[in-house]
């Protein structure tokens, strides 16, 4: 590959991760506009993926035809068990931290999701990880609770249905990244998502069933339609987004470029929700993307090869 395909190709991929980022910032207004319509967040939890199931499935029959289903059973255990666990976890801890602190809080504790990635992509991918990177990972924990204190028009709940929910949606979130990097070589990136996405759905469904709890279905048209735009933009086409550009670059580089998410997040929060921040909430913004971006920019992004273990 000649250095002008190799460089149209990157720039294509991060195009992909900005577009994923964009995408995934409408989750926060949407999932708010279905708990005002009384659908409530742990239903939004399952709803959710359930959608994104759904959509997933009529694009693997349009890419795929008849064997848009075949799995082994190895990958049966990676992508719908392992997958489905980390989806699961996800979506209960962004809608729960959403409801509880907002949709500016909740994405700036799930972008400390970044800094995780280019932690572990150092153990799992060989991407190099140097004192500058560790200094401005921690520059991003700073960012995020500016952010977090400096939310207006919310009430920010410093216990559990503030802080944890939304770091456990970070946390899961990161190893949803790296999930998606380490099985995209072998299965590409549709395959992975639509077997996670899946096993997300059947395990938040079986854990209701076995409470007792009932889905409180979206009560109108127009609720509807917001779950479709919910399941569409930020379960298919973001997720698929990111999975396919990772196919080019580094996990740390693509999870970093998703920091888009954040501002976009906040815009939209500002226009439709009513919701923003103080001056000292945006100021902790822009620390946090300048930490989480200058966490992968510090550096070279791979350890120079070395001689096979044993």
């Amino acid at each position: 590959m000649s250095p002008d395909q190799d460089a149209r190709r990157t720039a294509l991929a991060y195009l992909q991760v900005v577009l994923a980022g964009s995408l995934w910032a409408t989750a926060g207004p949407l999932s708010t506009a279905l708990y005002r319509m009384e659908v409530p967040a742990d239903s939004v939890a399952f709803l959710r993926p359930a959608m994104g199931t759904v959509i997933l499935a009529l694009f693997l029959v349009w890419m795929r035809g008849g064997r848009a289903f075949h799995l082994s059973w190895r990958g049966f255990l990676h992508l719908l068990l392992a997958g489905g666990v980390i989806v699961a976890i996800f979506q209960f801890a962004y809608q729960m931290s959403t409801e509880a602190v907002g949709v500016a809080a909740t994405v700036a504790l799930l972008y400390l999701a970044p800094a995780f990635v280019v932690g572990m992509s150092a153990v799992l991918f060989r991407e190099r990880l140097t004192p500058a990177r560790v200094s401005l990972a921690l520059l991003s924990v700073v960012g995020v609770w500016l952010t977090v204190f400096g939310a207006r028009g919310v009430e920010v709940d410093l216990g559990l249905r503030g802080i944890l929910w939304g770091c456990v949606s970070g946390l899961s979130y990161g190893c949803y990244t790296l999930f998606g990097k380490h099985f995209g070589k072998e299965y590409g990136s549709l395959g992975p998502l639509f077997w996670s996405t899946l096993g997300g759905t059947l395990m938040l469904g079986m854990v209701r069933g076995a409470q007792g709890e009932s889905i409180v279905l979206p009560p109108s048209a127009l609720a509807w339609f917001i779950l479709f735009l919910l399941g569409l933009l930020t379960m298919a086409l973001a997720a698929l987004f990111l999975f396919n550009a990772m196919r080019t670059l580094e996990a740390g580089r693509a999870s970093i470029g998703t920091t888009v998410e954040p501002l976009m997040a906040a815009l939209l929060a500002l226009a439709f929700l009513d919701q923003t921040l103080t001056p000292w909430g945006w100021l902790g913004l822009v620390v946090l993307m300048i930490g989480v971006a200058g966490a992968y920019a510090a550096g070279p992004t791979r350890r120079p090869p070395t001689s096979p273990v044993g």
